[in-house]
């Protein structure tokens, strides 16, 4: 379904984002209508694009569920691979892209901005969490690993700056009117999906209006643990919430999931 329509190399990289100038890589990809355009400053964005962070299935599978009038959680966005797929193919829907790496956040927007046609993408910088408050984000910035809310002890290549953000819950920005009524959620989020799913029970009970008819999650049997929480408890609690998995792969030490409202 997706294929690499052209990466276009412009030069080597002598470091990483945070660790010198590097040079800039041209990425396009055939999306669901036309060529996307991406950029990439470092190798490890340019993985996560131009290989698609070894998630090239995952990515068609969503893809292939979404209809074009979809309202669309991408909960941890990252530099926009997913976000700016699904924008394109939602002509009559949007994206809310969920990214409190600030560093990460701006190479999110200027990926979004490399492709005009593409209105209909928002951005959330608050990690979703079960509670509104705020919290440290373990990040190395948008070249480093994926950022995450707890440490991730025994990982060599874990990340190792800290930053303060604001944390708040799907039930409460809906409740408030901050956020849309999304039919669809994508959770990609290290470890914290159990807290994203805790603070979305009303939401996934139905009670401010439909439910979403699907949850997309990648899930971190490892990362959980810093949750005191393991990939049964987050699948318990969504299937007790009226929804069915309809398909799943695993993928390294992660999972990727679609569940489907009953």
């Amino acid at each position: 379904m997706i294929s690499i329509a052209k990466n276009m190399l412009k030069g080597v990289f002598p470091g990483l984002y945070r660790g010198g100038q590097s040079k800039k890589i041209q990425i396009r990809l055939e999306g669901p209508h036309g060529v996307l355009r991406f950029e990439a400053l470092s190798p490890v964005e340019n993985h996560r694009i131009a290989n698609y962070g070894d998630e090239r299935e995952f990515l068609n599978f969503f893809l292939s569920k979404l209809i074009p009038q979809d309202i669309v959680f991408d909960i941890g966005a990252s530099v926009g691979l997913f976000s700016i797929h699904a924008a394109s193919l939602l002509e009559q829907g949007k994206v809310i892209a969920f990214e409190p790496d600030f560093e990460t956040l701006e190479r999110l927007k200027f990926n979004v901005k490399l492709n005009k046609q593409l209105t209909n993408i928002h951005y959330i910088s608050w990690a979703v969490s079960d509670t509104q408050s705020e919290a440290t984000l373990y990040t190395d910035g948008a070249s480093g690993c994926a950022p995450t809310l707890k440490k991730q002890i025994g990982r060599s290549n874990a990340p190792r700056g800290e930053i303060k953000i604001k944390t708040n819950t799907l039930d409460n920005a809906l409740s408030t009117g901050e956020l849309p009524l999304p039919t669809a959620l994508k959770i990609d989020i290290e470890g914290a999906e159990i807290l994203c799913i805790k603070g979305a029970q009303q939401l996934l009970k139905g009670e401010f209006g439909r439910k979403p008819r699907l949850i997309f999650l990648e899930a971190h049997p490892d990362f959980l643990k810093s949750f005191n929480s393991n990939v049964e408890e987050v699948d318990d609690i969504i299937k007790k919430n009226g929804y069915t998995s309809i398909w799943m792969r695993e993928r390294d030490n992660q999972i990727h999931s679609c569940y489907l409202v009953n």
